[in-house]
């Protein structure tokens, strides 16, 4: 059996196209030979050199015979029949040879050798009947490495029968001379010595193809590894390609956000200056309306009026509360929203916070109560007073707007140098669909959408982000038709140790003083307060008295939540904070 094995394709270029490796992979097989195709091929070559030898050789002697004679013996049928035997042996051993037929070669061969031999052995002179039978031993030496032994032992006997009979026919009785006995008995040798060199032959033809079959498998595998390492280069080379035309394309849309978020900042910052100016009139006025009457000649407006001013006041305040949720929004994207991360005490601003949720919870406080569980006194963490508010408002505002009944529970404690705020209720809760973009911009969850409960859809994502610029996470727990609890941690204030121990020795301090460096007292109070940037920018109001004189008087400004009652506290529309 002969093993099929492909040609080694020559990989000139590392670039080379899958294309032309597939065509190398399909070029033209190498039959592997067996040891027995291996040694033949061998011996029709030496067979193919043997017979053109003899031919020449042949031709050779005959011509010299016949020059050394003078042409006396052109005519001889001692010369001219082995010759003629020699040509026509040769010319049929070629033809075998032509169509594979090695065994039918050599017999071919021998046969015209053994028989001219034996002639001039019979019809020769003197010289050729003591010196032509020492062909026999040579001849069958050479055949003998080309057919198998039982061949060589077949055409010894041959060689034997016709060196014996021929002279016998040719003399009219049977002679041996020593020199042809001798060389019978040196074919008989020569029939050995073919055998065993025949028999290495063989051993060395299987060692040889041992060596071959190794090396081509060897090379085989190198030539599928090379192939597998130009494909996989040809593959990296076309995902770079595609790794850097994303990248071009990434790098493109990231200029392109870039540019819009610059409209976009400019855009607002435009926007703002356009809106906060006639809703700060807005509010200005319906206040005014609201709180000094003495200005419009002490009438004092028809209940209906009222409700209707309240409600202009209060969508004021609501619009532009979502302004300055947007206005946040956009400063935080680009990293000029500022903060002022100090000490925090958070018992005026809890104190404020509760006090709002009043209002928040509205007509909602016969079915919604307000718990607390908070430590005394309360840890001091490190952040923004007003952004601390501002987040706290955040989550009781959503709480407020998710719960018809039960509780909206506010827990503080201290964990791992941070404190905990959980702002838990018993409201509708969040669907697991909703709970992958709660946090995103202008998103809110699919039961906020229901009447009574829209919003913008932006205080959860200022609330996790102005948490994140004072270090802290935000995080929620929810189960949908049981409720939600938000979580807060902000880093817990480092306690001064000579502040420490000046109060171990008895030292009278302010209470929260002991672990705070500095609390500046109007970042404190500002926390109390509920935020309203318009009351610094309220306009007077200017009315003609009948006497001719003018009266002003200041628009009033937001009165501190803790002092808020609940009629005016249900009557206020909180900022929109939705989830």
């Amino acid at each position: 059996m002969a093993t099929i094995l492909p040609k080694q394709a020559p990989l000139e270029d590392d670039h080379m196209p899958l294309s032309a490796l597939d065509q190398a992979n399909r070029q033209a097989n190498v039959e592997l030979p067996s040891e027995m195709s291996f040694a033949e091929e061998v011996r029709i070559e030496r067979m193919d050199i043997l017979w053109k030898v003899t031919f020449v050789g042949a031709f050779i002697v005959l011509w010299s015979a016949v020059v050394i004679s003078g042409g006396g013996l052109l005519m001889s049928f001692e010369l001219i029949a082995p010759a003629v035997l020699i040509t026509l042996g040769c010319l049929l051993t070629r033809q075998f040879l032509i169509t594979e037929h090695l065994e039918w070669a050599v017999w071919s061969y021998a046969i015209a050798v053994i028989v001219s031999v034996a002639l001039a052995m019979s019809y020769g002179d003197d010289f050729a009947q003591d010196y032509t039978p020492f062909v026999f031993p040579l001849l069958l030496f050479i055949i003998g490495l080309m057919v198998p032994a039982r061949h060589t032992v077949f055409m010894m006997f041959i060689v034997w029968g016709l060196a014996l009979v021929m002279p016998a026919v040719a003399e009219g009785a049977l002679t041996l001379p020593g020199s042809t006995l001798f060389a019978l008995s040196l074919t008989l040798v020569s029939t050995g010595m073919s055998a065993q060199v025949s028999g290495e032959l063989y051993a060395i033809a299987e060692w040889a193809l041992e060596n071959y079959r190794k090396e081509r498998q060897t090379t085989y595998a190198l030539f599928e590894s090379r192939e597998a390492l130009q494909r996989s280069l040809l593959r990296q080379q076309a995902l770079t390609q595609q790794i850097q035309q994303a990248n071009e394309e990434l790098e493109a849309a990231r200029s392109a956000a870039e540019e819009a978020k610059q409209f976009r900042g400019q855009f607002l910052a435009n926007m703002s200056h356009e809106l906060r100016t006639p809703l700060n009139a807005i509010i200005g006025f319906s206040q005014t309306i609201l709180d000094f009457p003495a200005m419009y000649d002490n009438v004092e407006l028809p209940p209906q009026y009222r409700q209707d001013m309240n409600q202009i006041l209060g969508s004021g305040k609501h619009l532009l509360a979502i302004i300055n949720d947007i206005l946040d929004l956009s400063k935080v994207d680009a990293g000029k929203l500022d903060l002022e991360v100090q000490p925090v005490d958070l018992a005026p601003i809890v104190k404020g916070v509760l006090s709002t949720a009043v209002g928040l919870v509205g007509d909602k406080g016969e079915r919604v109560s307000l718990q607390k569980d908070i430590p005394d006194p309360l840890p001091v963490v490190m952040g923004d007073p007003l952004r601390v508010r501002q987040v706290l408002l955040n989550m009781y505002s959503n709480a407020a707007k998710f719960t018809d009944s039960g509780y909206i529970k506010l827990r503080i404690w201290v964990e791992n140098g941070e404190v905990i705020f959980a702002v838990e209720d018993t409201g509708i809760g969040i669907s697991e669909a909703d709970k992958l973009t709660i946090f995103e911009e202008f998103r809110q969850g699919t039961a906020g959408r229901k009447k009574g409960r829209q919003g913008a859809g932006l205080g959860l994502a200022i609330s996790q982000q102005l948490v994140r610029l004072m270090k802290g996470r935000l995080w929620f727990e929810s189960v949908l038709g049981k409720g939600s609890t938000f979580y807060i941690s902000l880093p817990q204030q480092v306690v001064d140790e000579e502040a420490e121990a000046d109060t171990a020795e008895g030292e009278a301090l302010p209470d929260g003083a002991a672990s705070v460096k500095e609390v500046p007292a109007d970042a404190a109070q500002a926390a109390t307060q509920p935020t309203a940037p318009q009351a610094a920018e309220l306009p007077k109001v200017t009315r003609s008295t009948p006497a001719g004189q003018q009266a002003v008087a200041p628009a009033a400004s937001p009165a501190p939540a803790e002092q808020t009652t609940p009629a005016e506290q249900q009557k206020t529309v909180p900022a929109d904070v939705s989830k």
